[in-house]
């Protein structure tokens, strides 16, 4: 898949593509279901099956508070198109500069002049243009005069959920960690470096890898049973605790309001600093408390352990 940046674009590349535009967070079964209609239609045209996307999300500029944290930073999203057969992907810097733009910008000098499309695919509730003026009917007109389709995929809907990324965060915010496969059409998965905490694991015995997940979706605070991978490494069994440490007063949150994320894998010797760590969250175990002496919080951390540990290898073995 060739990575294009939206200021490298020029005209008669792409001619006769088949199109889809979005932000793709997540990657999940509605965006599927797009991709897919997009690869099959360039498949029987010959064409190049091309997704524009959106870096940053639109919403950190136009309304940074409403902002959502993201399921997939741009290197997951673009592996996981690349592995739904897209061909080219570009990728757009969202500034000021590009929110101005008018619809007809978009629709006709964007679509028509510079991509060439021939065929364009976007989910029912698509708008684009400066102030999302743009609609489908203004879409259909624009692409009438610029010689390409409009398709509007309906609604992708699972056990009586709409697939959205919107709905795969409200379920990992509830600890839903199935729902949110069902509707990712896989397990739902954190990514991040590790850097140095407070080596309060450490001295409890228990010592953490402190993976750094800025803008990511988390679960509400609390300890959760997980599958850890180093460096895509073999899984291994996590004890991971999301929250401030309340036993030790709190307020270690970081700096941008993130909070920690820490990961204890029973039998992992050596520092981890710098490596990447995915986790795959798979229960919730309890909620994240203050405990009345560190000895309590000790027994407790022992205890999650043993249940953790005893958990998942019931999973294993089924």
């Amino acid at each position: 898949m060739l990575i294009v940046k939206g200021t490298e674009l020029k005209p008669g590349r792409y001619d006769g593509c088949v199109v889809t535009v979005g932000n793709f967070d997540g990657v999940h079964l509605g965006h599927q279901a797009l991709i897919g209609s997009v690869r099959r239609q360039a498949d029987e045209l010959n064409a190049i099956a091309l997704v524009y996307t959106f870096d940053p999300h639109p919403l950190s500029l136009l309304n940074p508070s409403a902002c959502p944290p993201s399921l997939t930073d741009f290197e997951q999203k673009a592996e996981l198109l690349e592995g739904l057969g897209v061909d080219v992907l570009v990728r757009v810097r969202f500034d000021r500069e590009y929110a101005g733009l008018e619809p007809q910008w978009f629709a006709q000098t964007l679509l028509g002049d510079t991509l060439g499309a021939s065929q364009l695919w976007v989910g029912s509730d698509f708008a684009f243009g400066k102030g999302r003026k743009g609609d489908m009917a203004m879409l259909r007109a624009f692409g009438a005069r610029a010689g390409y389709g409009v398709n509007c995929l309906d609604p992708v809907v699972i056990e009586g959920t709409r697939a959205s990324s919107t709905s795969v965060r409200a379920a990992i915010s509830s600890a839903d960690f199935q729902l949110a496969q069902t509707i990712l059409g896989r397990p739902y998965s954190l990514h991040g470096n590790v850097g140095r905490g407070q080596g309060r694991g450490m001295e409890l015995g228990f010592p953490t890898a402190n993976i750094t997940a800025r803008e990511q979706c988390l679960p509400t605070p609390g300890v959760y049973s997980a599958w850890a991978q180093i460096d895509g490494g073999e899984p291994r069994m996590a004890a991971v605790n999301v929250g401030d440490n309340p036993t030790f007063g709190g307020g270690e949150i970081r700096g941008g309001g993130e909070i920690l994320v820490e990961a204890h894998m029973p039998g992992l010797e050596g520092e981890l600093y710098g490596h990447t760590v995915k986790l795959r969250f798979v229960s919730k175990i309890r909620g994240e408390i203050a405990f009345a002496s560190v000895e309590a919080l000790t027994a407790q951390i022992e205890a999650d352990v043993e249940r953790i540990c005893r958990e998942l290898s019931e999973e294993v073995t089924g």
